[in-house]
C-alpha cells in the first residue's frame, strides 16, 4: 500500500524547511499505519490551474520521525525519509501531458478528493491496487531526481 497525500503549501514549506513530515488527520492515520505503507504520492494544483493536479514526488514512508524532525506537540503527522535514494520529486510532471493524465487519474480513482478540494482528511487516501499500478504506470515515463536534492 501507499498514500496519496495533497501537499497545498509545497514551496513554503520548503522554504522554510519543514521537511520529513506532513500533518495528518487523526482518523485517517490509523488507518494508514495499518496499511504498512511503502511510500508517499504527493499532489499539488499547478500555479494558476484551479482543477487540475500534478504529481510532485513518490517519497519514503517512515513509521517515526526522521532524525532533526521536531514536529509541534500534540499533532498528529506522516513522516518520509527525504533523504533515501528512493525518495524522488518528478522533475517533469507539470508538462500539459502529465497534468492531464493526473487530473484524469485523481478524478475517476478518487472523485471525493476532488470534489472536497482535497481539503483536511480529503487530501490524504489510501493508495492501493489497480489505482497504484496505474499511477505507477503514468509517471514511469517522467524524470525524476532525489528528492534531497530539493532541501539541500
Amino acid at each position: 500500500m501507499n498514500v496519496l497525500y495533497y501537499w497545498k503549501n509545497f514551496e513554503a514549506d520548503l522554504k522554510a524547511g519543514r521537511v520529513g513530515y506532513f500533518k495528518a488527520d487523526a482518523g485517517k492515520m490509523q488507518a494508514l499505519l495499518d496499511g504498512y505503507p511503502d511510500y508517499i504520492w504527493v499532489l499539488k494544483t499547478p500555479k494558476g490551474r484551479k482543477g487540475e493536479v500534478q504529481v510532485l514526488a513518490r517519497l519514503k514512508w517512515l513509521d517515526k520521525a526522521p532524525p532533526g524532525v521536531k514536529p509541534e506537540p500534540g499533532r498528529v503527522y506522516m513522516h518520509y525519509d527525504f533523504k533515501d535514494d528512493k525518495s524522488i520529486q518528478f522533475t517533469d510532471s507539470d508538462s500539459e501531458e502529465a497534468i492531464a493524465a493526473t487530473t484524469k487519474w485523481v478524478g475517476l480513482h478518487f472523485p471525493r478528493m476532488v470534489s472536497a478540494n482535497f481539503q483536511g482528511a480529503q487530501g490524504q487516501e489510501e493508495l492501493r491496487g489497480g489505482a497504484l499500478k496505474e499511477l505507477e504506470q503514468i509517471a514511469s515515463g517522467w524524470q525524476h531526481t532525489a528528492f534531497r536534492e530539493l532541501v539541500a
